[in-house]
């Protein structure tokens, strides 16, 4: 058995007080940043089938069921106190919270038609997780990872928090695209103008099986 992320005591211990030192409401703006950047370059999310990876607190949820109309929405996070607050907030019947660790969750390949990281993505082995989202994704899918901040402020965050992610680093969005390319993505879109951080990939081309 895998064992959990590094990461998941850190996130944890943190989960009771994580919304009043990071308030939703301040947020909005770069959250709506980024669907808007989905529903421009990939199109609308009405009825699809969609995953908030890393979803911690359940920030990305109330936006998210806005726009699925009737879709399906899988939010997922492997800290399980993260998880119990947003079961809290969020109570709808196309929402599904999961507490797992994403890279070991069973989804049926090509079971998605988007994946969602908002404010995560340096907290997971960024080419597995890559690869991983390939093989969940259906042609055509997409993925998109973003912050509410420049990456030298966020790899700085986690180095001041210390612990189990001091290490964890965003790196340039054309570094992580060079990766994307290798496991069957298009980039339709990237920042990282020293403010804020996104890279919009498509799944174009079919991978290799994913192994345990």
């Amino acid at each position: 058995m895998k064992p959990p992320p590094p990461s998941k005591e850190f996130f944890e211990v943190r989960a009771s007080t994580w919304d009043t030192l990071h308030p939703p409401a301040p947020q909005a703006q770069a959250i709506g940043w980024g669907l808007e950047c989905v529903h421009q370059h990939w199109g609308a999310l009405l009825g699809k089938t969609l995953v908030d990876m890393g979803c911690g607190t359940g920030v990305l949820v109330p936006h998210l069921l806005e726009a699925l109309g009737e879709g399906k929405l899988w939010a997922v996070d492997c800290a399980q106190a993260m998880v119990a607050q947003a079961k809290a907030k969020h109570a709808d019947a196309r929402l599904q919270l999961v507490c797992e660790d994403a890279l070991c969750w069973a989804v049926p390949p090509g079971g998605v038609d988007g994946v969602l990281c908002y404010n995560s993505f340096p907290h997971f082995p960024q080419e597995e997780t890559l690869k991983t989202v390939a093989f969940w994704l259906r042609s055509g899918g997409f993925f998109l990872i973003w912050h509410n901040f420049g990456r030298k402020h966020i790899n700085s965050i986690h180095r001041e928090a210390g612990g189990a992610v001091a290490k964890d680093r965003l790196m340039p969005s054309t570094a992580l695209a060079a990766l994307a390319l290798r496991q069957g993505f298009e980039v339709l879109s990237q920042t990282d103008d020293g403010q804020r951080w996104l890279v919009l990939l498509k799944k174009v081309l079919a991978v290799a099986e994913k192994t345990p």
